[in-house]
């Protein structure tokens, strides 16, 4: 069996696989073909995206695509399989208006030109993998990128008109207020990893297209959880959304 196959394998049965050294990919073109590989094994749509620089540098985009089996409703419900653990990211997330065609350069303000709505998100960070240390990068960008799911919440359509950067982030685990900061990403300017992914498309499902989601990245601490909880996010100026994760 191939590594699609094993990851594929383990999205239908909800369990884990055990990643041999020397499984592949052997390059980050080998990662994306491995995720189109696994999204027509397992009959999914890719309903986004979710992005971020490559670990080594450089500026080399990278991105996972969301798969339409691993979405859920603003207030859905995210049931854990067995010996699943999860990560709770808070991101900044935009709904595109139309297709980003490959082949030329994007700024930030290309992708806020081709930006229907800027909304608050929540990213589940995961993995199908056994042992999550185990597997080099390029294993996990073929796993897309470490995603389990994704929650689009509110947003505005005034895109121009949120700030950013700097707006107040307020986080609720199971109705306790757990966060109440600035919101302040990694890179500054959340977009600028779509911007560059938007420039450089090495996917091999298509890339940018209207209606999908793009999300950028979390806003909040790491936050590990392995059990039942119920969260509830806002970006001050943006909107809300919230989740809840079952056993």
């Amino acid at each position: 069996m191939t590594l699609a196959d094993h990851l594929a394998a383990a999205r239908r049965t909800r369990t884990f696989h055990a990643y041999r050294a020397g499984e592949g990919p052997a390059d980050h073109d080998g990662a994306y073909a491995v995720q189109a590989a696994v999204a027509q094994l397992t009959g999914n749509q890719v309903a986004g995206w979710k992005t971020g620089f490559a670990p080594q540098g450089q500026g080399i985009a990278i991105a996972g695509p969301l798969f339409s089996g691993d979405a859920r409703a603003n207030g859905g419900v995210y049931r854990l399989a067995r010996g699943e653990w999860v990560i709770v990211e808070v991101e900044l997330a935009i709904r595109l208006a139309r297709d980003l065609p490959k082949g030329r350069p994007y700024g930030v303000d290309d992708i806020l030109d081709a930006t229907d709505e800027i909304l608050c998100a929540i990213e589940l960070v995961g993995t199908r993998y056994a042992d999550f240390d185990a597997p080099p990068f390029e294993a996990k960008l073929a796993d897309n990128l470490n995603n389990a799911g994704f929650v689009a919440g509110s947003g505005q359509h005034a895109v121009r008109a949120v700030a950013r950067s700097g707006m107040a982030l307020k986080l609720w685990r199971d109705g306790a207020l757990i966060a109440d900061h600035e919101a302040r990403h990694n890179d500054g300017e959340p977009l600028l990893a779509v911007a560059a992914f938007a420039s450089q498309q090495p996917d091999h499902l298509g890339g940018l297209k209207a209606g999908h989601y793009v999300t950028s990245g979390s806003l909040n601490k790491l936050l590990k959880i392995d059990g039942p909880a119920e969260f509830k996010a806002e970006l001050g100026g943006i909107g809300n959304v919230s989740l809840r994760i079952e056993i």
